[in-house]
């Protein structure tokens, strides 16, 4: 007994003397515990099994508690090694005076099991503290009633418990094995071995600026929301590189080019710099890469997120852009007719009580395929693309919404006519340079006008591919003759959809009574299918309905990226804080030799400064343009959630950045400091 108390006096002065490196260890451990309990907590809630949107809402907490746990787990062992490395000389004193390997295990044991107490039980005492507090702030932004109860859930607790107790367990493993096989000389020389100068490496350097070129133009080339999805996470992993090997290779070679700078390296501030960096830059490179990779992810995440959350009443108007609509499909184009059209706009007029505004009909044929040259292709291989399928095919996907001129001179008032086998067009994205649109195997139209302006509000879900207007004089010939064709070649019913649709918006109404005339509507479709034997399905859509569903999933995404974004924040700033602690100590010594020939303190903080400007404002720099050259790949995913305001998107992207800098000057002013408090002899650990 007298023995175990001894060891634990040791691991306990062990850490009081190393406290300035132990405590944001034990609060960033904490932290994670805190995070990962919330998050969990929150996706087990029965909250999301009575809320709407709950299932989207519960998926997304799902997959951000993954990342945490995933994240924790390599943030960890990470910042585990720079406290082994500067515990190694102690242990290594220990060894020289008379213990043992066993001796030592002994020591690591109790402080391994006195951080994960420490953290494990701080971590869950906040997130029990901040869990509702968290709850609250997610039903607000989710448009849910907030409730006052408070609730523990002993499933997420439990998790909590046994995913960081094995991460502890498995840190301990790895920090005895590494004891065992090190020597006791080893140890004791392990803080000032330092690495051997490494050479300048051009062809690493290059091949990072090439990588990262290559990233960047992929970014800039891609035309496509589809397309920019399949080929995010290959953009992701080629900039992740590419920093790594400019951090890396490329630091090392501007340090090789500052330094046959006469004129900036032959000066006191920059000399011991740039010569303490040149000496350590492989590791420096691969700690500034992470802060790098670290920042860029919070900028993507929070720039993103925010926009979608701000954006969401716009994005809401324009995937619904009418309080409600209502389709109906029919097998053949002979089905679609006025009197059909005049049925479904009297049920919508008699079950809104006639308190419907602005309402439209009109009819469509609906066309998939992808799309070459004016040639739209109808093919079975449209049905297999997914978003493993080439680039090729995600790029030249398509729809053409085919309409009777009939409607368009109806609806806007006017008396303009076509010849048979002539077309007007509206592209989505303002262009068609072609003069025809064939669709392969069937009609080909000859295109006389192009349209700035439609008569009817499409939906933004519609373009998450580009979508082509059609207006024709000949409707029903000519979408005869495109369903026969697609039926002859075995094509998907989808390919090739009749529809008849009304839709209205419902002005004097709040939500409750919208999603009643829904209602309401509902109870008389089987009467209208009655009176309908061609009517093959129906589908109502309100936006009153969707927007639960809709802000569920917007503000658990904003939720989550706030979340995460905080954990990637402290990671990145004890990333800092350790690589100055550690590189302090490290430069003591050489310090304090100037100091002894003439340097002085105002000398050494001119040097300090000097360092710190060069090396840790690198990242910041760094992280921006990797996030000014993302932003036509974060425009298009925001995209494919319907947000289409992309001055939101700049405005959240700038003010993440401004608010992110300012928070890494405030991280830089203070290990600047503790720098400098360690080379100037302010602590003499």
């Amino acid at each position: 007994m007298m023995k175990n108390g001894f060891y634990l006096r040791l691991a306990l002065d062990g850490m009081r003397k190393n406290r300035r490196l132990y405590l944001p260890y034990l609060l960033t451990c904490a932290g994670m515990v805190m995070m990962f309990y919330i998050l969990s907590s929150l996706a087990n809630s029965p909250l999301m099994q009575t809320m709407h949107g709950g299932d989207t809402m519960k998926m997304t907490l799902n997959l951000g508690t993954i990342v945490i746990a995933i994240f924790a787990l390599l943030f960890l062992f990470y910042t585990n090694s720079f406290l082994a490395r500067r515990r190694n000389k102690e242990f290594g004193l220990y060894n020289i005076l008379g213990m043992n390997k066993r001796n030592l295990s002994r020591i690591l044991l109790w402080e391994t099991l006195i951080s994960a107490l420490f953290a494990i039980a701080g971590g869950l005492a906040g997130g029990l503290l901040f869990a509702k507090l968290a709850e609250m702030f997610l039903l607000h932004m989710a448009g849910e009633k907030v409730g006052y109860a408070l609730r523990v859930e002993p499933g997420g607790i439990l998790m909590a418990i046994a995913f960081f107790a094995l991460i502890f367990a498995l840190m301990l493993t790895v920090s005895l094995a590494r004891m065992r096989l090190s020597k006791p000389l080893d140890m004791l020389k392990s803080e000032s071995a330092g690495e051997k100068p490494p050479k300048a490496n051009w062809l690493f350097a290059l091949a990072g600026v090439i990588l990262l070129g290559a990233a960047y133009y992929l970014a800039l080339s891609i035309r496509e929301p589809l397309t920019a999805l399949a080929l995010f996470f290959v953009a992701v992993l080629m900039v992740i590189a590419a920093t790594y090997l400019l951090f890396i290779a490329g630091s090392v070679v501007l340090c090789r080019i500052l330094q046959k700078n006469k004129g900036y390296y032959y000066r006191p501030e920059h000399f011991v710099s740039v010569s303490s960096m040149a000496f350590r830059m492989k590791r420096n490179g691969a700690g500034l890469a992470s802060i790098c990779i670290l920042a860029t992810m919070v900028l993507v995440m929070l720039s993103s997120t925010s926009c979608l959350y701000f954006g969401g009443e716009d994005a809401l108007r324009g995937q619904c852009p009418y309080d409600m609509e209502l389709d109906a499909a029919f097998d053949r184009p002979s089905d679609c007719t006025a009197e059909s059209l005049d049925r479904l706009c009297r049920l919508a007029h008699d079950a809104s009580g006639g308190q419907e505004s602005g309402l439209v009909s009109f009819t469509t044929l609906e066309v998939s395929g992808y799309f070459d040259g004016g040639v739209l292709d109808i093919n079975s291989i449209v049905r297999a693309v997914d978003m493993s399928s080439p680039v090729s095919l995600l790029e030249k996907l398509r729809s053409v919404e085919v309409f009777p001129l009939s409607d368009y001179n109806r609806l806007m008032g006017t008396e303009l006519s076509l010849e048979p086998g002539e077309a007007m067009l509206w592209s989505s994205d303002g262009k068609y340079p072609w003069d025809s649109l064939t669709v392969k195997g069937s009609r080909t139209v000859h295109i006389r006008d192009t349209l700035s302006t439609l008569p009817v509000r499409i939906s933004t879900s519609s373009t998450l591919v580009t979508v082509y207007c059609l207006f024709v004089p000949d409707w029903e010939d000519y979408a005869s003759d495109v369903t026969a064709y697609a039926a002859g070649i075995g094509a998907d019913r989808s390919d090739a959809v009749c529809s008849q649709s009304c839709a209205f918006d419902l002005p004097g109404m709040d939500e409750d009574e919208q999603i009643s005339v829904r209602q309401a509507l509902i109870d008389a479709i089987d009467g209208h299918k009655d009176g309908n034997s061609a009517l093959t399905s129906f589908s109502i859509g309100s936006r009153a309905l969707y927007r639960s569903d809709f802000f569920s999933a917007y503000g658990s995404l904003f939720f989550l990226g706030i979340i995460l974004s905080i954990v990637f924040i402290a990671a990145a700033a004890l990333i800092i804080y350790y690589k100055q602690l550690s590189e302090g100590y490290e430069d003591q010594r050489r310090f304090d030799i100037m100091q002894k020939v003439g340097m002085t303190k105002d000398e050494i903080r001119r040097t300090v400064n000097s360092q710190v400007l060069t090396v840790f404002f690198a990242p910041l720099l760094m992280a921006g343009l990797h996030l000014a050259f993302a932003f036509p790949f974060v425009q298009k995913l925001v995209r494919l959630w319907g947000v289409m305001n992309t001055p939101l998107l700049i405005a959240t992207s700038v003010i993440c950045y401004l608010a992110f800098a300012l928070f890494y000057v405030f991280v830089y002013r203070g290990t600047a400091r503790a720098y400098y408090s360690i080379v100037s002899g302010g602590d003499a650990r």
